[in-house]
């Protein structure tokens, strides 16, 4: 479960980050090359990649995150008055902290306004139940397996 809790917000701040460096620094309707994009790119899929093939060892990681970010994303959709007092100075602090508190805040505000949190959340625990009834099946494929070899 560690291993969520540390890989996740890697992968969400590189592929963001990474995203934001391609876009920004691209000329509009123009395709180019970008090393640090790319570069951020890479780091992000590969936490995401890490993270996520831990699901195959234990589904709790990527339920416990899932869960957390469903209730981290939702207050800000159903009570953004109440979000913007108690998380509105956080981000002000942040973003004049330093251009990384700044750049965290910025994409903080758009993955919460925009219901991202919840869509991740939900897809983080979709990864959970798939990964725990593939272990299941497995498993019971082996009793199938094992009973077969005994009779």
């Amino acid at each position: 479960m560690l291993v969520w809790v540390v890989a996740l917000p890697l992968a969400w701040y590189f592929l963001h980050d990474g995203a934001a460096a391609a876009v920004d620094g691209a000329t509009p309707m123009r395709f180019g090359l970008s090393v640090r994009a790319l570069l951020e790119l890479a780091a992000g899929a590969a936490a995401l990649a890490f993270a996520l093939w831990t699901a195959s060892r234990s589904s709790l990681g990527s339920f416990v995150v899932g869960v957390i970010s469903v209730l981290a994303g939702l207050p800000f959709l159903v009570a953004p008055a109440a979000m913007n007092d108690a998380v509105g100075p956080l981000l002000d602090r942040l973003t004049a902290h330093s251009s990384l508190g700044a750049t965290l805040s910025a994409y903080w505000w758009a993955d919460a306004i925009s219901g991202k949190f919840i869509a991740f959340g939900l897809f983080m625990i979709m990864v959970g139940v798939v990964s725990h009834q593939a272990r299941r099946a497995g498993r019971r494929e082996q009793e199938i397996i094992d009973r077969v070899r005994r009779a």
